[in-house]
């Protein structure tokens, strides 16, 4: 009876850690994750956006002029910490009133196509920033976005479009 409760155990052991999900690493090895692990990589992959993703805005609020002289609401561009929230509201939701957004918040990632896809996230909210559609900033208060948008590199402070 103590062999079969000692098979059990181990029988039980070896489930519950294939039932773990697999986590691919650096060098391509699948291995198991632990339930911390787990829960840790979940927080990462749905987290808050870090600050370091969002340029800084190069025109201030109460301006009145964007890119190329194009006149702004005064209100625009907003705060940097109001829109880090409102992104990060979005973000979580996955869409904007409804638009789908993409935006990957592993800071790691820096290729062409993920820069595009967080500048058009941020964009989308800035267009839609009192949550109502359409009703927000005007691209042109944020040169930096459409920058980041169209190059795929995320844009230094006062880098214009071109």
């Amino acid at each position: 009876m103590h062999f079969l409760s000692t098979l059990t155990t181990v029988s039980l052991l070896a489930l519950s850690a294939s039932a773990l999900p697999t986590i691919q690493s650096t060098n391509g090895i699948a291995v198991r994750a632990s339930p911390s692990a787990v829960k840790s990589n979940t927080t990462t992959a749905a987290g808050a956006v870090s600050p370091t993703l969002v340029p800084v805005f190069s025109i201030k609020t109460g301006s009145l002029k964007g890119l190329n002289g194009v006149a702004i609401p005064a209100v625009c561009p907003p705060s940097r910490a109001d829109f880090i929230a409102k992104l990060n509201t979005n973000v979580a939701a996955g869409n904007v009133l409804g638009t789908p957004i993409t935006f990957n918040t592993n800071a790691a990632v820096q290729d062409t196509t993920t820069n595009k896809n967080r500048a058009t996230a941020m964009l989308i909210t800035l267009q839609n920033f009192t949550g109502k559609k359409g009703v927000g900033c005007p691209a042109a208060s944020t040169p930096e976005l459409l920058t980041q948008q169209k190059t795929g590199v995320m844009a230094k402070p006062g880098v214009l479009c071109t």
